[in-house]
């Protein structure tokens, strides 16, 4: 049986794999080892290497170096992740220090388990949730999503891009909802079902609007949406300042998440 911090990474994997084959610009690449995507775009978002797995194997430094250098040869900040659970872990923080990558950050990784789940979120007054449904509407994403994040210019551009593509049609697999303030966009999120599993992506609140609830209502409004679709689980992966406001929804921490810069 897969654990769960197993199920916060899969579902990271999955969307990023659905992300790469919707961009031309990116590439998913998955070996025995190592699974990353790679673009060529100048931001770590969109160069990262998710999981590595084979560091007991034969040459696993020299594939280690390779992989950076490969990132550093076109010039392309990247992002390399390390998973608590991981048997390496520690190892392998050691060996990508080695060569050069700086520890940026951590995310804790937290799930919420959907089984007889009810939540009632506070009351906001003159709040509502509507999902996206057209281009048109993805303006509102645009205008809280990629301040939040800091994505400009060409980046900004390609992540609205992929969040569009995978989110209309028939064969749509993110929902983004936008929450309204008083008639104003105040607030977005995206849910990413895969199987019984809900992943929670890009929580962001517009910076008038913060500390107001918006980003624990819209996270509920999603994982409601979800539950009724089948989900048994949410997933996400939080800053360390989101992390409480995700403890009062009923998630819990399983996983750490380090982030090493190159």
């Amino acid at each position: 049986m897969i654990s769960t911090p197993d199920i916060i990474k899969q579902n990271m994997i999955h969307i990023m794999k659905q992300m790469s084959g919707s961009c031309p610009r990116m590439s998913f690449v998955k070996t025995p080892q190592v699974i990353r995507y790679e673009s060529d775009l100048p931001h770590s978002l969109f160069n990262r290497i998710i999981t590595y797995e084979g560091l007991k194997s034969d040459g696993a430094l020299n594939d280690i170096a390779t992989i950076a250098d490969h990132y550093r040869s076109s010039k392309r900040p990247f992002s390399w992740l390390i998973w608590s659970h991981d048997t390496d872990a520690a190892e392998l923080a050691s060996v990508l220090e080695e060569q050069g990558l700086k520890k940026s950050g951590q995310s804790p990784g937290m799930s919420l388990s959907l089984v007889d789940w009810t939540y009632k979120a506070p009351s906001l007054s003159s709040f509502e949730i509507k999902p996206i449904r057209t281009t048109a509407e993805f303006s509102w994403f645009k205008e809280i999503a990629l301040p939040a994040f800091g994505l400009q210019g060409e980046t900004g551009e390609v992540f609205m891009q992929v969040n569009e593509s995978l989110a209309l049609g028939e064969q749509a697999i993110l929902r983004h909802y936008v929450g309204f303030l008083d008639g104003r966009p105040a607030g977005v999120v995206t849910a990413f079902q895969d199987g019984e599993t809900i992943g929670i992506y890009n929580v962001a609140t517009a910076g008038e609007y913060r500390r107001r609830g918006i980003g624990n209502a819209l996270t509920a409004h999603a994982i409601r949406e979800g539950q009724a679709a089948g989900g048994k689980i949410a997933v996400l992966q939080s800053s360390e300042m989101g992390v409480s406001v995700y403890r009062a929804l009923g998630f819990s921490e399983e996983v750490r998440i380090d982030f090493y810069i190159g």
